[in-house]
């Protein structure tokens, strides 16, 4: 019997989220934070991804990129490389759909919800700034792909995603 190995062009979205076990840090400190991002940044430049939301924390990180999925992996190896020695990560495929929207406030809430601060724009390692509309978007996220999913483009994507973001 033939093994057939299929390789697909078609973009998807995934969620990446690495872990670590207990309390033992990803990220201990706000330099290795910091460069979790820029290094997120450069990895989207490169492999040609677009990312729509992002949050590193202390003990977690969280990604939901658009692209081709062997980019992805690629990605996401050099993102989480050995850094992970004590925990897990894993990456599933979100479709264009309501639990995109659920991700999304998920990982932007994800500070919020373990007490690092009050609201999400608050905290400076995650894109909440850029999809509530505080801050220009870099070329390297895709802010449209969620905006789309809260209505007709009509320029008030960005509210629309601040209502849902505070009604979660």
């Amino acid at each position: 019997m033939a093994l057939s190995v299929e390789i697909t062009t078609a973009e998807t979205l995934r969620h990446i989220v690495a872990r670590s076990r207990g309390r033992r840090p990803l990220y201990a400190d706000l330099g290795r934070r910091s460069a979790a991002a820029k290094q997120l940044a450069e990895s989207c430049h490169r492999h040609r991804l677009k990312c729509l939301v992002w949050c590193v924390t202390d003990r977690r990180l969280h990604v939901v990129l658009r692209g081709v999925p062997a980019s992805i992996t690629l990605a996401t190896h050099e993102l989480i490389g050995s850094r992970l020695r004590h925990g897990h990560w894993l990456s599933t495929i979100v479709n264009r759909d309501v639990y995109l929207l659920e991700v999304v406030r998920h990982v932007l809430l994800g500070p919020v919800r373990a007490g690092l601060c009050r609201q999400a724009v608050e905290w400076p390692f995650s894109s909440a700034r850029e999809s509530l509309g505080l801050r220009p978007a870099p070329a390297w996220m895709d802010l449209v792909a969620l905006y789309d999913l809260l209505g007709a483009r009509d320029g008030n994507g960005v509210s629309r995603l601040r209502r849902f973001m505070e009604n979660g």
